[in-house]
């Protein structure tokens, strides 16, 4: 039976015992579909052949960027290198000016926080506060602290690169879906990165009251020993037994997909 259909998106996420997960309403729609209560059920995901920008809503042949067509990858400042790397914004530079100023006094001008969190070992990360908790369910964080908060995108940047060389910032997403329990003293690890903040003069770092602990659960029946990949690309079906969801990866029996790496997609989702 045919429950939505419409074009991909990342999926959202709440903060719950456990998580709660639900696809954004399809173009023309107002209700979004929710996952979580789907676990146990088997689902089939069938890939039109068609992509939509995700941003515009123009057809293209591929997805740039996770949902865009090249346009918009090319030209819109969502799209832009330093929202990946942050460290590297050219904002103010002549000859390369930034995309769009407005975007940037709206996104990139406001406080962003410095975090740790374990998700498949301990790492360090930045956000917007208002995307917390979003930002670490979005990573399949099993437990994260905010650390400090600078006063925009390229100052918190330019922090989180130069502790990313000592300490990390990448999630291994393979050992982040085998387990709920990664290896990590992310206590030790939060204590370790003030260190270094203090050693460097950086001003921001959060109360001791602000610096608490959150951790999450994730609507997980049975972790895969071996993680396969849903390609849509390759073959137009994803289907099995959802048995959780974790990031932004549906978790099956017989494998696993990436939704935000398939946004744009066209899709059919189907329940048995």
């Amino acid at each position: 039976m045919e429950i939505w259909q419409g074009t991909l998106r990342k999926m959202r996420a709440r903060e719950g015992d456990p998580a709660q997960y639900a696809l954004a309403p399809p173009t023309g729609g107002d209700e979004e579909l929710a996952l979580t209560p789907l676990l146990g059920r088997r689902l089939r995901i069938e890939y039109s052949g068609r992509i939509h920008c995700v941003l515009c809503g123009r057809n293209t042949r591929k997805s740039y960027g996770q949902g865009l067509c090249y346009p918009c990858f090319r030209d819109r400042p969502e799209a832009d290198i330093c929202i990946v790397k942050p460290e590297l914004c050219h904002h103010g530079e002549e000859g390369n000016p930034c995309r769009d100023e407005e975007f940037a006094r709206e996104h990139c001008f406001r406080p962003h926080v410095l975090y740790a969190s374990l998700t498949s070992g301990c790492k360090v990360g930045i956000t917007r506060r208002r995307n917390i908790p979003t930002r670490w369910l979005d990573q399949g964080a099993v437990a994260a602290i905010p650390l400090a908060e600078l006063p925009d995108r390229r100052s918190v940047g330019l922090v989180e690169h130069r502790l990313a060389s000592e300490f990390g910032d990448r999630t291994h997403w393979m050992t982040m879906l085998k387990t709920d329990t990664p290896p990590g003293d992310l206590p030790a690890f939060a204590e370790a990165i003030l260190a270094r903040l203090a050693e460097w003069g950086v001003d921001g770092t959060l109360p001791p009251a602000e610096r608490t602990p959150r951790r999450f659960r994730y609507p997980i029946l049975e972790h895969p020993s071996k993680v396969k990949s849903f390609n849509l690309d390759r073959a137009p079906l994803a289907e099995g037994v959802l048995q959780g969801i974790k990031g932004q990866y549906l978790i099956f029996d017989e494998g696993v997909i990436n939704v935000r790496k398939f946004g744009g997609y066209e899709v059919s989702l189907s329940v048995e």
